[in-house]
């Protein structure tokens, strides 16, 4: 009985994988019709091979991540255009050293102990093994009912990261009071990671932080991410996409130049690094490779604008 249970458990495993290894595949073939003009075809082929899931997680993200040149085109000259006319300035990726490997891992036990409070983001990955711990406000608005579970296990690393970030813009720096304090984008192991499967975007959910006489386009604003653990095959980072080669940021190994106009960095993440952008720079996700059991892609995520009432950074996520 017991080699009965052994065997048929080794089995769920095998069929387990082989599913994930499908579902890579599928993604590919749907990533190469997802290149212009044979997106709208890919719909098509996203309903029949995969159903309603498959299909939800092509149109709301292989499709409009990547395929469209002239898209991410109007992106850049958008983000252009806050950089000429305004105090929203584009500010190119820089990192820092910043954790040790004891306080990565005392990070990652906290994130594990406060596992219950995990949100799958169904509604944007569909299937896909993303993860909240926290509030974003791209995705949840405004509500930091969960913040003092996060200050009571994460006091220590805000203290961290919020001067580091003081050290960086020269200014001082807090989490905003009555804000969704800065949280955790969890990605699990799965092969659909390996695609481009996040959109390219700017972030300007700033606005809805917005006091006082302050508008769009006259603060500057900032984003950061403290990656704390990260594919154990190849490299993970960030795309940033600008007109022109920038050679800033942290260990860029990779630029394409498009036909459209703009060129992508790839800029690589080291754990226990601080990489700090504007966040009016058009960026993605980089694609990754996620196949082992256990592997992910953990990240301390938030961002930050400048009060000219407080004179001073302030964060949230």
């Amino acid at each position: 009985a017991a080699l009965a249970r052994c065997c048929a458990s080794w089995a769920a495993k095998k069929r387990a994988r082989a599913k994930t290894i499908c579902r890579g595949l599928a993604g590919v073939a749907l990533a190469l019709l997802a290149s212009a003009p044979l997106g709208e075809a890919g719909e098509e082929v996203a309903k029949w091979a995969g159903g309603a899931q498959m299909h939800l997680l092509y149109r709301s993200y292989i499709h409009p991540g990547f395929a469209s040149e002239a898209d991410v085109r109007q992106k850049v000259e958008a983000a252009n255009y806050f950089d000429t006319q305004g105090e929203t300035k584009i500010i190119l990726p820089g990192s820092a050293p910043l954790l040790n490997a004891s306080q990565v891992a005392r990070a990652l036990d906290g994130i594990e102990r406060l596992r219950p409070l995990w949100k799958h983001i169904d509604d944007q990955a569909g299937p896909l093994p993303m993860f909240t711990l926290g509030h974003a406000s791209y995705l949840h608005s405004n509500r930091p009912h969960l913040n003092p579970a996060l200050y009571e296990e994460f006091q220590w690393l805000y203290h961290i990261v919020t001067e580091a970030i003081q050290a960086r813009m020269g200014a001082p720096a807090r989490i905003k009071e009555g804000a969704n304090a800065p949280g955790f984008h969890l990605f699990l192991s799965s092969a659909a990671w390996g695609l481009p499967v996040a959109t390219v975007h700017s972030d300007l959910q700033y606005a809805a932080q917005l006091t006082g006489s302050a508008k769009l386009g006259e603060i500057q604003v900032i984003s950061f991410t403290l990656p704390l653990r990260l594919p154990a095959v190849g490299h993970a980072g960030l795309y940033t996409f600008t007109d022109a080669p920038t050679h800033a940021g942290p260990k860029k190994i990779k630029t394409k130049k498009f036909e459209a106009g703009f060129v992508r960095e790839f800029h690589v993440y080291t754990v226990g690094e601080l990489v700090i952008h504007g966040g009016v720079l058009n960026h993605q996700i980089a694609p990754s490779t996620m196949l082992m059991p256990g592997d992910g892609r953990i990240t301390l995520q938030g961002h930050g604008y400048w009060s000219k009432e407080d004179n001073q950074w302030l964060l949230y996520w």
